[in-house]
């Protein structure tokens, strides 16, 4: 009868271990993903913005060099900087943002999806931006891309950039920062 009792205590003892051990490899998983980057639009970030959810956010344009340059190299080196990330693309390319006078250090736009947008980020003004959203409010943006760095100057959003005391950053390194 105690061996009968032994078995039984050595039986749990190994379903256990087989069971935490798949349950620590389901965890770890999402900490060796690599970056996959969901593209959404206008209406789908309102509803974000509006279910105060944290995530990260790319705003570019078609044809933007620097725009092509950062999602080549993020695209070569992801399998090197493997963790856990909430990043969205917004494609602005449509939303018919400009300056109405040349100087000018803020946008508008002529569409409705343009001054939605602007009305989230009034500072906006250079692709690539990456902004940090936390339950729901932009908190940070890093802007620009300088490929022979492979950094993004990071800003406030409560102003528009300054180059001059803009703090350069990796830009694996601030996608990454929670």
């Amino acid at each position: 009868m105690t061996n009968t009792i032994f078995k039984k205590l050595i039986s749990t003892t190994m379903t256990c271990a087989v069971l935490f051990s798949f349950t620590g490899c389901a965890n770890g998983q999402d900490a060796n993903k690599e970056l996959e980057i969901k593209e959404i639009n206008m209406e789908v970030l309102q509803e974000m913005i509006a279910d105060k959810e944290t995530f990260t956010l790319m705003v570019e344009r078609d044809n933007c060099p620097f725009c092509n340059s950062m999602n080549t190299y993020l695209e070569e080196t992801k399998a090197d900087h493997k963790g856990q990330y909430n990043v969205y693309r917004l494609d602005t390319t449509d939303y018919e943002l400009y300056r109405e006078a040349e100087g000018d250090m803020t946008l508008i736009s002529s569409t409705e999806e343009g001054k939605q947008f602007l009305s989230i980020f009034p500072y906006f003004l250079y692709t690539p931006s990456i902004y940090k959203i936390e339950e729901g409010l932009p908190v940070d943006v890093g802007i620009g891309y300088d490929e022979a760095n492979y950094t993004i100057s990071n800003w406030n959003v409560d102003s528009t950039i300054n180059w001059e005391q803009a703090r350069p950053i990796d830009v694996w390194t601030y996608l990454a920062q929670e």
